[in-house]
């Protein structure tokens, strides 16, 4: 036997033995619907489980980025299912024939079905799968607590003649032998598989309960003296269909439209919008987990497009909810780990096997074991988001998911829903005010602008500097965040040092949103400060932000001078260096202080003599600009180096949105392009011209010439170039230290 024909039947084995598992555990859920007086038409429900499993299966195959997916019903939507079935039928009118009853039943959760696809669909065509991310993982456990819980509950109630609507039900389970023996044995079952799915591989674990435990039904049965008829007869089986395969498809053009209660659709409405968030939020658990554990890159919006339209084929043709079974796509990748459409192919003929040539031996299978199926998969969610979910959320977050356990016991599933939605949106709230809205506060004696001034200036403003006082924001700002700034923002008022501050900063460059709820905040603080007359400044507003401040009683406008707005409370710059240099602009025009300017920028180069002064001009070149020329630009050789005289320029780069960014101003005395100079490297800023003047440049030959006939002037030049190079690090240390 050759290689490929071996790899072949591997792979042919592996698929089907899958198939026949997600068979099996999808007639368990269509049992699970078609219970109590519904159980006649058992085979209808096992119907809509293949026509699941074949049309979903075929298509996933076919389009989907995954070659080990295996199709099943799915169990997170089905114990929902179960309640709107129950719901629809206390709707329908009293009167119907069973056949009608059916029809509108069958009606029901196929347009459910078509409806949980389309909103899957347009999820995927619209690209808004990574929305669902945004939703809390503790409400998700939650809400999958409570099918957990629905599942269990729904289970053992399938398997007894009565409700477990009350806790005289619940007594009843324990009522005599026949009941204890109806429920008891699923729920040991379910228990047992729970316990060794951590040990053994859950495909042979599954296959090998379900021969053992029917094996041990019917030994135990026959030697009590029961015989098929008597256990058929007492509910302990499956039993016959009586329609033949054929007849229990039921594609949408069959149904008897006249006998269709649409009235009783719309009532429960909002269960077919449950199933349809359940819907989505088990596609995303799914998808993550196979991508996971198959260890492929799946496209969540490329997959949700791909399942909705196979469950909308597959509710035309009559089929209930189905996706990719995470426990049995992961047991088909370690069966077999080579890529190939073989598997889906071989899991879709197994289910088309099963319907055709074993439903008569299906008739034979316990329920009991159908139920210790579905026991099992309940527990499953009940340990991994009840218990284990303590391990994975704090006390705070976790508390959410045994609430909404407990409010869809007493109150229901769907107000579960509801309540976790709530419930997420109040921890959200809660958590994010105790996220720190200021990044770091900094008096103006700590951080200031980049525009280098004179030596007598900066030493001023560094003494006064405690009358700036700056507030770094970050994060998304509504009422409990802008609650907490305004308080923070006070505070710096009564400690000592904020006795002095005249001028406040806010910037707002690190700011992602803000609610109409948080301006009421500064408005607030605005009042306050003008009260205090103190100079509110805000910078870094993004358009949204300044369209939703302006709403409300803010008046300002943008990018004021320090001369326009004396008579101002409220003034918006473009960014945070800005703001800070209209504040010191502010501080020095009111303290009425002027240094004295020296003659030139080559008197402050420390020294030199005037003859020696003269001889250095013979190296430089002098030039005049005008407001706006383009002094250097980034990424253009650096052949010469800038010494401004008597005008005044700024550095820009760009930052990562492309928006060009001042990072320093200066004039007279000020030295621009030294780092590419001396680097040797292409421009690493845009150099303009702020004002009309003049500048000197010194070019690379020209220092070479210099410093083989006039080393001391070299050395002059090249130490004030060092001094200014040194007093801009020290300038950017001392700010990362009072921002870091």
């Amino acid at each position: 036997m050759n290689s490929s024909l071996t790899s072949n039947l591997k792979t042919l084995s592996a698929g089907l033995f899958t198939g026949f598992i997600a068979v099996i555990l999808s007639i368990s859920y269509a049992s699970l619907i078609f219970s109590g007086e519904l159980s006649p038409y058992l085979g209808h429900g096992i119907a809509l489980a293949i026509t699941s499993i074949v049309i979903v299966g075929l298509v996933h195959t076919l389009l989907s980025g995954s070659a080990y997916f295996v199709v099943q019903v799915d169990d997170d939507t089905t114990p929902v299912m179960v309640l709107f079935v129950g719901f629809l039928l206390a709707s329908l009118p009293a009167g119907l024939s069973a056949e009608q009853i059916l029809t509108n039943v069958l009606f029901a959760i196929v347009i459910s079905t078509f409806i949980a696809g389309f909103i899957l669909f347009v999820f995927g065509y619209f690209k808004l799968g990574s929305m669902l991310q945004f939703l809390p993982y503790s409400a998700v456990g939650g809400y999958f607590a409570a099918v957990g819980w629905l599942l269990l509950v729904g289970t053992i109630g399938s398997l007894v003649p009565f409700e477990l609507n009350d806790m005289t039900s619940i007594v009843d389970l324990f009522s005599n032998s026949i009941t204890l023996l109806k429920w008891l044995p699923a729920v040991l079952i379910g228990i047992w598989l729970r316990w060794m799915s951590g040990m053994v591989s859950i495909g042979r674990l599954l296959m090998l309960t379900i021969i053992v435990s029917t094996s041990l039904f019917y030994i135990v049965a026959y030697s009590l003296g029961s015989d098929l008829d008597s256990l058929e007869t007492g509910g302990f089986l499956i039993g016959k269909l009586a329609n033949s395969p054929d007849d229990l498809f039921t594609p949408i053009t069959s149904f008897s439209w006249p006998d269709i209660e649409i009235s009783a659709l719309l009532d429960n409405m909002a269960s077919i919008a449950t199933i349809s968030l359940i819907a989505l939020l088990s596609f995303t658990l799914c998808i993550s987990a196979v991508a996971l554990s198959t260890r492929a890159e799946l496209d969540p919006n490329k997959e949700l497009q791909v399942s909705g339209i196979a469950n909308m084929l597959s509710a035309a043709l009559g089929g209930l909810f189905a996706l990719p079974s995470v426990s049995t796509s992961e047991l088909s990748y370690k069966l077999n780990p080579v890529p190939t459409k073989l598997i889906g192919l071989a899991s879709v003929a197994a289910a088309l096997l099963t319907f055709y040539l074993g439903l008569e031996l299906l008739a034979y299978l316990p329920k009991m074991v159908l139920g210790g199926l579905l026991v099992y998969v309940s527990l499953g969610f009940l340990v991994e988001w009840l218990i284990k979910g303590y391990r994975k959320f704090g006390a705070l977050e976790y508390s959410v998911i045994p609430t909404i356990l407990i409010v869809s016991v007493f109150s229901g599933f769907l107000e579960s829903i509801l309540f976790g939605i709530v419930a997420a949106i109040i921890l959200f709230a809660v958590n994010y005010s105790q996220i720190k809205v200021i990044k770091y506060q900094a008096s103006g004696s700590d951080l200031s602008s980049n525009l280098v001034r004179h030596p007598e200036q900066a030493a001023y403003l560094k003494q006064h500097g405690e009358k700036i006082r700056l507030f770094k924001l970050q994060g998304f700002l509504f009422f409990g965040t802008a609650g907490s700034l305004y308080t923070e923002v006070m505070k710096a008022f009564d400690k000592p040092s904020g006795q002095t501050i005249n001028h406040v900063v806010l910037d707002f460059s690190q700011v992602i949103g803000i609610d109409s709820s948080a301006t009421l905040n500064f408005e607030r603080l605005a009042q306050r400060l003008k009260e205090r007359q103190v100079l509110f400044v805000i910078t870094g507003l993004k358009p949204g932000l300044l369209e939703k401040l302006t709403r409300g009683s803010f008046d300002f406008n943008e990018n004021q001078s320090e001369n326009q707005s004396e008579n101002q409370s409220l003034l918006e710059c473009l960014d945070v260096d800005q703001g800070l240099e209209l504040c010191e602009n502010r501080i020095l025009n009111s303290s009425q202080h002027t240094p004295v300017k020296p003659k030139g920028v080559l008197e402050l180069i420390v020294g030199l003599s005037d003859i020696e002064i003269e001889r250095l001009k013979d190296y430089l070149l002098r030039c005049k600009v005008k407001q706006g020329d383009l002094i250097t630009s980034i990424g253009e050789d650096s052949n010469d180096v800038f010494l401004l005289e008597s005008c005044t320029a700024s550095a820009y780069i760009l930052d990562s949105e492309n928006i060009e960014r001042r990072i320093d101003g200066a004039g007279q005395g000020a030295i621009y392009g030294e780092i590419g100079f001396f680097l040797n490297i292409p421009r690493t800023a845009t150099v303009r011209a702020d004002s009309d003047g003049e500048l000197y440049s010194l070019n690379r030959s020209s220092l070479k010439k210099m410093e083989l006939d006039e080393p001391r002037l070299a050395a002059a030049v090249n130490r004030y170039m060092l001094k200014i190079v040194t007093q801009r690090l020290a300038n950017t240390t001392r700010s990362l230290r009072t921002v870091l």
